[in-house]
């Protein structure tokens, strides 16, 4: 079975500092990785590294077996339709309404209007966002918003879901909410997730894999149910994780 994600030794630098320092991963397809870490660990640097924003200053990096070093734009722009991506800092059109934002990513299809309707109606309704179509983004509360940004990248039914900054408008019950509803598209389609978050309170769903990554290090990678273990004899891990000795 090929990786849904593979990276090999994997560094970046970053205005003259090393902010990623060989980073050694592997995911399968249909797994659930968390990567948390303080603010500043480079979770964020790592998303744009698998979205293929930035290259890596050394490493392979490949998502379903391709070589992102050696993809050709159209290749690359196939590779993306795979993915879907909710980053931080916001996205939607603020002139636009939820609807009219959530089919961005279908104008370029050869679906039809009411094929297209038909996905953003099955997505809404997955997301628990019905009624709230012809709204605009003002509108929405910054929980709804990032639900919104949610449907709009898995509307095209991706293979990959990146999720930068997993509490970002959500309190801890919204997100495992909406993890318990994703867990759908895991069983019928194999998606696999890699979300990132500074809050190890979120750790307490033992059926995800989990990473923490402190100042460009992967400190540990594992199920979630080792990772407590892992942390009472190691004390970098527990700093990463708690800020405490």
């Amino acid at each position: 079975m090929t990786d849904a994600l593979a990276l090999d030794g994997i560094y970046q630098h970053v205005k003259g500092r090393m902010a990623l320092m060989d980073l050694r991963l592997r995911l399968a397809e249909g797994d659930w990785l968390l990567v948390v870490g303080p603010n500043g660990a480079g979770k964020s640097l790592l998303m744009r590294l698998i979205l293929g924003l930035d290259r890596p200053s050394a490493g392979t990096l490949r998502v379903f077996g391709e070589d992102l070093e050696r993809l050709d734009g159209r290749a690359m722009r196939r590779l993306r339709h795979q993915t879907g991506a909710v980053l931080q800092g916001g996205s939607l059109l603020a002139s636009a309404t939820v609807l009219d934002n959530l089919l961005l990513p279908l104008r370029d299809t050869a679906m039809t209007r009411r094929d297209m309707a038909r996905a953003a109606r099955l997505v809404m309704t997955l997301l628990q966002l019905d009624g709230l179509e012809n709204h605009p983004p003002r509108a929405l509360s910054l929980g709804q918003q990032r639900q919104v940004e949610l449907a709009r990248a898995l509307i095209h039914q991706p293979r990959l879901l990146i999720w930068d900054g997993l509490s970002d408008g959500l309190d801890l019950t919204a997100i495992r909410e909406t993890l318990e509803r994703l867990g759908k598209l895991r069983e019928n389609r194999k998606l696999t997730l890699i979300a990132t978050d500074n809050r190890p309170e979120i750790l307490a769903d033992a059926r995800h894999r989990v990473a923490v990554l402190d100042r460009g290090r992967l400190l540990f990678e594992g199920p979630a149910t080792d990772l407590a273990a892992a942390s009472a004899s190691r004390l970098e891990l527990r700093s990463a994780l708690w800020g405490q000795p």
